[in-house]
Protein backbone atom coordinates (compact mmCIF):
# COMPACT_ATOMS: atom_id res chain seq x y z
CA UNK A 1 0.00 0.00 0.00
CA UNK A 2 1.54 3.33 -0.66
CA UNK A 3 1.59 5.84 2.09
CA UNK A 4 0.53 9.32 0.36
CA UNK A 5 -2.06 10.29 -2.52
CA UNK A 6 -2.19 13.81 -3.98
CA UNK A 7 -4.65 15.53 -4.96
CA UNK A 8 -4.08 18.68 -6.76
CA UNK A 9 -7.72 20.07 -7.14
CA UNK A 10 -9.35 23.45 -7.45
CA UNK A 11 -12.53 23.58 -5.15
CA UNK A 12 -15.14 26.98 -5.50
CA UNK A 13 -15.15 27.75 -2.08
CA UNK A 14 -16.57 30.82 -0.52
CA UNK A 15 -15.22 31.48 3.01
CA UNK A 16 -13.92 34.45 5.48
CA UNK A 17 -11.44 36.90 5.96
CA UNK A 18 -8.34 35.97 8.54
CA UNK A 19 -8.50 38.73 11.10
CA UNK A 20 -9.99 42.08 11.87
CA UNK A 21 -8.00 45.55 12.64
CA UNK A 22 -3.82 45.18 12.36
CA UNK A 23 -1.57 46.45 9.73
CA UNK A 24 -0.19 43.95 6.78
CA UNK A 25 2.18 45.10 4.27
CA UNK A 26 -0.65 43.77 1.60
CA UNK A 27 -4.98 43.71 1.17
CA UNK A 28 -5.87 40.54 1.09
CA UNK A 29 -9.08 41.78 0.06
CA UNK A 30 -7.72 42.26 -3.41
CA UNK A 31 -6.48 38.67 -4.14
CA UNK A 32 -8.79 36.61 -6.54
CA UNK A 33 -9.36 34.15 -4.00
CA UNK A 34 -10.41 36.32 -0.61
CA UNK A 35 -12.57 35.20 1.42
CA UNK A 36 -15.48 37.47 2.17
CA UNK A 37 -16.27 37.01 6.00
CA UNK A 38 -18.54 35.33 7.46
CA UNK A 39 -22.31 36.93 8.16
CA UNK A 40 -22.75 36.18 12.27
CA UNK A 41 -26.61 36.34 13.10
CA UNK A 42 -25.88 37.54 17.02
CA UNK A 43 -29.53 36.59 17.42
CA UNK A 44 -29.12 32.93 16.74
CA UNK A 45 -26.25 32.69 19.06
CA UNK A 46 -26.12 29.99 21.94
CA UNK A 47 -24.39 31.89 24.71
CA UNK A 48 -24.15 36.00 25.03
CA UNK A 49 -21.44 35.33 27.49
CA UNK A 50 -17.99 36.98 25.53
CA UNK A 51 -14.48 36.97 27.43
CA UNK A 52 -13.10 40.09 25.71
CA UNK A 53 -14.32 42.56 23.15
CA UNK A 54 -11.90 40.83 20.23
CA UNK A 55 -13.77 37.49 20.84
CA UNK A 56 -17.49 38.97 20.03
CA UNK A 57 -16.30 40.78 17.44
CA UNK A 58 -14.53 38.02 15.67
CA UNK A 59 -16.63 34.88 16.03
CA UNK A 60 -16.59 32.86 13.17
CA UNK A 61 -13.12 34.18 12.43
CA UNK A 62 -9.13 33.74 12.98
CA UNK A 63 -7.08 36.16 14.01
CA UNK A 64 -3.08 36.06 13.84
CA UNK A 65 -0.19 37.68 15.33
CA UNK A 66 3.28 37.02 16.11
CA UNK A 67 2.95 36.10 19.57
CA UNK A 68 0.89 33.24 21.57
CA UNK A 69 -3.00 35.19 21.45
CA UNK A 70 -3.87 34.51 25.02
CA UNK A 71 -8.06 34.86 26.14
CA UNK A 72 -7.11 38.29 28.19
CA UNK A 73 -5.12 40.06 24.51
CA UNK A 74 -6.61 42.94 23.80
CA UNK A 75 -4.24 44.88 21.19
CA UNK A 76 -5.80 44.45 17.98
CA UNK A 77 -3.44 46.46 17.03
CA UNK A 78 -0.66 43.29 17.02
CA UNK A 79 -2.92 40.94 14.88
CA UNK A 80 -1.38 40.69 11.41
CA UNK A 81 -3.03 40.16 7.78
CA UNK A 82 0.80 38.72 6.38
CA UNK A 83 3.55 36.65 7.01
CA UNK A 84 6.89 37.10 5.41
CA UNK A 85 8.20 32.97 5.27
CA UNK A 86 11.55 34.64 4.67
CA UNK A 87 11.66 35.41 8.55
CA UNK A 88 10.62 32.05 9.96
CA UNK A 89 14.01 31.20 11.83
CA UNK A 90 13.32 34.36 13.90
CA UNK A 91 9.55 35.19 13.88
CA UNK A 92 6.46 33.11 14.58
CA UNK A 93 2.95 33.00 13.75
CA UNK A 94 0.25 32.38 15.85
CA UNK A 95 -3.77 32.06 15.29
CA UNK A 96 -6.96 31.74 17.51
CA UNK A 97 -10.13 30.89 16.60
CA UNK A 98 -14.04 32.05 17.44
CA UNK A 99 -16.58 29.60 16.92
CA UNK A 100 -19.72 31.24 15.58
CA UNK A 101 -21.95 29.83 17.73
CA UNK A 102 -20.03 30.79 20.87
CA UNK A 103 -20.30 27.69 22.35
CA UNK A 104 -18.18 24.79 22.34
CA UNK A 105 -18.41 21.51 19.82
CA UNK A 106 -20.40 19.98 22.25
CA UNK A 107 -23.63 21.86 22.61
CA UNK A 108 -23.58 22.37 18.72
CA UNK A 109 -23.38 18.79 18.42
CA UNK A 110 -26.46 18.34 20.22
CA UNK A 111 -28.62 20.40 17.48
CA UNK A 112 -26.51 19.43 14.81
CA UNK A 113 -25.88 15.92 14.80
CA UNK A 114 -28.63 13.22 13.97
CA UNK A 115 -27.92 11.03 16.68
CA UNK A 116 -26.77 13.74 19.40
CA UNK A 117 -26.43 10.95 22.08
CA UNK A 118 -22.65 10.17 22.18
CA UNK A 119 -20.68 13.03 22.78
CA UNK A 120 -17.52 11.19 21.21
CA UNK A 121 -19.06 11.35 18.25
CA UNK A 122 -18.53 15.33 17.85
CA UNK A 123 -15.24 15.04 15.63
CA UNK A 124 -13.06 17.88 14.61
CA UNK A 125 -11.97 18.63 11.13
CA UNK A 126 -9.23 21.07 9.85
CA UNK A 127 -9.15 22.31 6.92
CA UNK A 128 -6.30 23.70 4.99
CA UNK A 129 -6.49 26.04 1.09
CA UNK A 130 -3.28 27.25 -0.51
CA UNK A 131 -5.11 30.22 -2.51
CA UNK A 132 -8.40 28.02 -4.13
CA UNK A 133 -6.63 24.90 -3.94
CA UNK A 134 -7.80 22.47 -1.06
CA UNK A 135 -4.15 21.64 0.28
CA UNK A 136 -4.79 18.67 3.23
CA UNK A 137 -6.80 18.43 6.22
CA UNK A 138 -6.73 16.57 9.25
CA UNK A 139 -9.91 14.53 11.05
CA UNK A 140 -9.45 14.40 14.58
CA UNK A 141 -12.31 10.87 15.90
CA UNK A 142 -10.51 11.29 19.10
CA UNK A 143 -11.72 14.50 20.60
CA UNK A 144 -11.48 14.95 24.42
CA UNK A 145 -14.25 16.34 26.50
CA UNK A 146 -12.07 19.33 27.24
CA UNK A 147 -11.61 19.95 23.04
CA UNK A 148 -15.60 19.86 22.68
CA UNK A 149 -15.89 22.35 25.28
CA UNK A 150 -13.66 25.40 23.68
CA UNK A 151 -15.97 27.99 22.27
CA UNK A 152 -11.81 29.06 21.02
CA UNK A 153 -9.33 27.27 20.11
CA UNK A 154 -5.30 28.94 19.74
CA UNK A 155 -2.25 27.01 17.91
CA UNK A 156 0.96 27.78 16.46
CA UNK A 157 0.72 28.05 12.66
CA UNK A 158 4.94 28.59 12.57
CA UNK A 159 7.66 28.39 14.97
CA UNK A 160 11.44 29.21 14.86
CA UNK A 161 11.94 26.49 17.47
CA UNK A 162 11.00 23.70 15.26
CA UNK A 163 14.33 24.31 12.96
CA UNK A 164 17.70 23.10 13.74
CA UNK A 165 19.13 25.73 12.99
CA UNK A 166 17.28 28.34 15.07
CA UNK A 167 18.95 30.07 18.10
CA UNK A 168 15.22 29.92 19.73
CA UNK A 169 14.35 27.10 22.24
CA UNK A 170 14.15 23.85 20.53
CA UNK A 171 10.00 22.97 20.05
CA UNK A 172 8.47 19.46 18.92
CA UNK A 173 6.32 20.36 15.76
CA UNK A 174 2.93 20.07 16.46
CA UNK A 175 -0.13 18.51 13.98
CA UNK A 176 -1.18 21.69 13.04
CA UNK A 177 2.17 23.32 12.03
CA UNK A 178 2.77 19.92 10.33
CA UNK A 179 -0.37 20.03 8.09
CA UNK A 180 0.15 23.49 7.47
CA UNK A 181 3.68 22.57 6.05
CA UNK A 182 2.78 19.52 3.86
CA UNK A 183 0.06 21.78 2.22
CA UNK A 184 2.84 24.11 0.85
CA UNK A 185 4.82 21.50 -0.18
CA UNK A 186 2.18 18.90 -1.85
CA UNK A 187 1.50 22.40 -3.99
CA UNK A 188 5.35 23.71 -4.16
CA UNK A 189 4.47 23.08 -8.12
CA UNK A 190 1.67 25.64 -8.02
CA UNK A 191 4.04 27.65 -6.23
CA UNK A 192 6.80 27.86 -7.93
CA UNK A 193 4.74 28.94 -10.79
CA UNK A 194 3.79 32.29 -9.27
CA UNK A 195 5.84 35.36 -9.50
CA UNK A 196 5.29 37.20 -6.32
CA UNK A 197 5.96 33.99 -4.17
CA UNK A 198 2.78 34.82 -2.12
CA UNK A 199 -0.12 32.61 -1.48
CA UNK A 200 -3.18 33.01 0.80
CA UNK A 201 -2.88 30.60 3.45
CA UNK A 202 -6.71 29.40 3.99
CA UNK A 203 -7.90 27.11 7.70
CA UNK A 204 -11.10 26.20 8.45
CA UNK A 205 -12.51 24.74 11.50
CA UNK A 206 -15.29 21.91 11.13
CA UNK A 207 -17.39 19.85 13.50
CA UNK A 208 -17.71 17.00 11.87
CA UNK A 209 -20.82 14.04 12.90
CA UNK A 210 -18.90 10.89 13.42
CA UNK A 211 -22.10 9.12 13.63
CA UNK A 212 -22.93 10.02 9.72
CA UNK A 213 -22.68 7.74 6.78
CA UNK A 214 -19.56 7.37 4.83
CA UNK A 215 -15.59 7.83 5.87
CA UNK A 216 -13.70 10.57 7.27
CA UNK A 217 -13.75 12.76 4.09
CA UNK A 218 -17.49 12.32 3.29
CA UNK A 219 -18.98 12.98 7.47
CA UNK A 220 -21.16 15.46 7.80
CA UNK A 221 -19.92 18.54 8.88
CA UNK A 222 -20.73 21.88 9.87
CA UNK A 223 -17.76 24.90 9.52
CA UNK A 224 -17.56 26.70 12.69
CA UNK A 225 -14.49 29.21 12.15
CA UNK A 226 -12.51 30.31 9.10
CA UNK A 227 -9.58 32.57 8.22
CA UNK A 228 -6.85 33.78 5.82
CA UNK A 229 -3.40 34.91 6.44
CA UNK A 230 -1.30 36.38 3.06
CA UNK A 231 1.94 34.58 2.90
CA UNK A 232 4.79 36.25 1.36
CA UNK A 233 8.31 35.18 0.27
CA UNK A 234 7.22 31.54 0.49
CA UNK A 235 10.39 29.98 -1.73
CA UNK A 236 12.27 31.24 0.95
CA UNK A 237 9.73 29.68 3.49
CA UNK A 238 9.71 26.10 1.90
CA UNK A 239 13.72 26.74 2.30
CA UNK A 240 13.22 26.76 5.71
CA UNK A 241 10.11 23.88 5.94
CA UNK A 242 13.15 21.79 4.87
CA UNK A 243 15.19 22.20 7.72
CA UNK A 244 12.78 20.79 10.07
CA UNK A 245 13.38 17.08 10.62
CA UNK A 246 10.05 16.03 9.90
CA UNK A 247 10.64 17.13 6.35
CA UNK A 248 14.55 16.75 5.92
CA UNK A 249 16.11 14.91 3.20
CA UNK A 250 17.61 11.85 4.43
CA UNK A 251 21.30 12.20 5.32
CA UNK A 252 23.45 8.95 4.10
CA UNK A 253 25.13 6.56 6.55
CA UNK A 254 27.88 6.05 3.80
CA UNK A 255 27.91 7.17 0.38
CA UNK A 256 28.20 4.08 -2.07
CA UNK A 257 27.16 5.77 -5.70
CA UNK A 258 27.61 2.46 -7.10
CA UNK A 259 25.34 0.93 -4.98
CA UNK A 260 22.98 4.08 -4.90
CA UNK A 261 23.10 4.11 -8.43
CA UNK A 262 21.78 0.40 -8.45
CA UNK A 263 19.03 0.68 -6.64
CA UNK A 264 17.57 3.77 -8.44
CA UNK A 265 17.40 1.63 -11.38
CA UNK A 266 16.13 -1.12 -9.45
CA UNK A 267 13.05 1.02 -8.11
CA UNK A 268 12.71 3.28 -11.66
CA UNK A 269 12.04 -0.39 -13.10
CA UNK A 270 9.76 -1.17 -10.08
CA UNK A 271 8.25 1.79 -10.00
CA UNK A 272 7.29 1.83 -13.93
CA UNK A 273 6.36 -2.00 -13.85
CA UNK A 274 3.57 -1.17 -10.92
CA UNK A 275 2.18 1.87 -12.53
CA UNK A 276 3.28 4.47 -9.97
CA UNK A 277 2.89 7.61 -10.77
CA UNK A 278 6.20 9.57 -8.70
CA UNK A 279 9.55 9.91 -11.51
CA UNK A 280 12.38 8.59 -8.59
CA UNK A 281 15.59 10.63 -9.25
CA UNK A 282 17.96 9.48 -6.72
CA UNK A 283 18.66 6.75 -4.33
CA UNK A 284 20.53 7.57 -1.10
CA UNK A 285 22.22 4.86 1.34
CA UNK A 286 20.61 5.17 4.70
CA UNK A 287 21.59 1.96 6.35
CA UNK A 288 24.51 -0.27 7.59
CA UNK A 289 24.87 -3.94 5.70
CA UNK A 290 22.21 -5.95 7.52
CA UNK A 291 23.79 -9.65 7.27
CA UNK A 292 20.67 -12.35 7.34
CA UNK A 293 22.06 -15.68 8.39
CA UNK A 294 19.87 -19.45 8.27
CA UNK A 295 18.23 -19.49 11.38
CA UNK A 296 19.77 -23.57 12.24
CA UNK A 297 23.33 -23.21 10.34
CA UNK A 298 24.19 -20.09 11.17
CA UNK A 299 25.21 -19.64 7.39
CA UNK A 300 25.16 -16.11 5.52
CA UNK A 301 22.51 -16.12 3.19
CA UNK A 302 22.37 -12.78 1.79
CA UNK A 303 22.16 -9.13 3.59
CA UNK A 304 19.68 -6.08 3.50
CA UNK A 305 20.05 -2.40 2.74
CA UNK A 306 17.44 0.64 3.18
CA UNK A 307 17.90 3.24 0.25
CA UNK A 308 15.88 6.35 0.89
CA UNK A 309 14.71 7.12 -2.67
CA UNK A 310 13.67 10.80 -3.70
CA UNK A 311 10.95 11.23 -6.25
CA UNK A 312 8.90 14.04 -8.49
CA UNK A 313 5.18 13.75 -9.06
CA UNK A 314 3.62 15.03 -11.41
CA UNK A 315 1.68 17.63 -9.86
CA UNK A 316 5.52 19.26 -9.14
CA UNK A 317 5.44 18.54 -5.38
CA UNK A 318 8.49 15.85 -3.98
CA UNK A 319 9.19 13.33 -1.46
CA UNK A 320 11.54 10.94 0.23
CA UNK A 321 10.65 7.35 0.56
CA UNK A 322 12.46 4.36 2.36
CA UNK A 323 12.78 1.29 0.50
CA UNK A 324 14.09 -2.13 1.93
CA UNK A 325 16.61 -4.18 -0.82
CA UNK A 326 18.27 -7.27 -0.56
CA UNK A 327 21.74 -9.24 -1.77
CA UNK A 328 22.15 -13.25 -2.01
CA UNK A 329 24.89 -13.99 -1.11
CA UNK A 330 27.40 -15.67 -3.46
CA UNK A 331 30.38 -16.88 -1.08
CA UNK A 332 33.11 -15.07 0.73
CA UNK A 333 32.33 -10.93 0.42
CA UNK A 334 30.57 -11.41 -2.85
CA UNK A 335 26.43 -10.84 -3.17
CA UNK A 336 24.23 -10.46 -5.97
CA UNK A 337 22.26 -8.09 -7.28
CA UNK A 338 20.06 -5.62 -5.39
CA UNK A 339 16.04 -6.66 -5.12
CA UNK A 340 12.94 -5.28 -3.73
CA UNK A 341 12.46 -6.48 -0.40
CA UNK A 342 10.08 -3.59 1.34
CA UNK A 343 8.16 -0.55 1.47
CA UNK A 344 8.84 2.26 4.33
CA UNK A 345 7.69 5.56 5.44
CA UNK A 346 7.25 8.16 2.95
CA UNK A 347 7.34 11.91 3.71
CA UNK A 348 7.26 15.22 1.69
CA UNK A 349 10.59 17.32 1.21
CA UNK A 350 11.41 20.57 -0.85
CA UNK A 351 12.32 19.98 -4.55
CA UNK A 352 15.13 22.59 -5.09
CA UNK A 353 17.04 21.07 -1.94
CA UNK A 354 17.47 17.95 -3.71
CA UNK A 355 21.31 17.74 -5.01
CA UNK A 356 21.28 15.72 -8.15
Amino acid sequence: MRILTYLFGCVAVILLIACSGGSSTKDITQSPFYWPPMEIDTTKLLSQKFFSKIHKNNLGRYVFANETIDREWKDEGKFVTTYDMSKMDKEPLFCRLFINYNVGPAEIFKRFSLNPGIPRNAHLRYDYFVDSLQADDYYNYKTSKEERGWESVRYPIFEPGVLEESNEEETEISIQQARICEALLKHQGYIKSLKDNSVLLGLRYSLADGSSGGGWAHKKTLPLAEGQIWLTNVDKGLEWISKIPKFKIPEPFERDKRLEKEALRLMQSYAKNNGWKEKFKKAIKTSDYRIKRNKFSGVIEGRTITFALIAEWPDGSWTSQYFNTSQVHEGGNDFGGLSYHGTGDQHLIWGDAVDL
